[in-house]
């Protein structure tokens, strides 16, 4: 019985001993772009591929990571018809970009 009392509170101790918690956060470094200006219901294509709505990615508080590099952009109209056009070179931080 002595021993009993005297590995209970061992096992209580070991219990509330655990090891060190580690968060790893990874900070995303890819050069990024802002869409400003767009209209009502454009879409955003980018390098051919269809991203989604333009207003999505205003910088506030969304924007559009890619990879260093060129790339095209597209806006188009609801209807699908291509508003806007511009090819980008990209290497770091945000790129705005402004549709007129």
């Amino acid at each position: 019985m002595k021993k009993l009392l005297l590995v209970i509170p061992f096992g209580i101790y070991l219990a509330a001993c655990s090891a060190p918690a580690t968060t790893v956060r990874s900070v995303d470094t890819r050069p990024a772009i802002a869409i400003l200006d767009a209209a009502p219901g454009a879409v955003l294509v980018l390098d051919g591929k269809t991203i989604g709505p333009a207003a999505a990615y205003t910088g506030s508080p969304n924007v559009l990571r890619l990879e260093p590099g060129t790339h095209d952009v597209e806006i188009r109209n609801p209807s699908g018809q291509t508003t806007f056009r511009q090819t980008i070179f990209v290497e770091s931080e945000i790129k705005t970009i402004r549709v007129h």
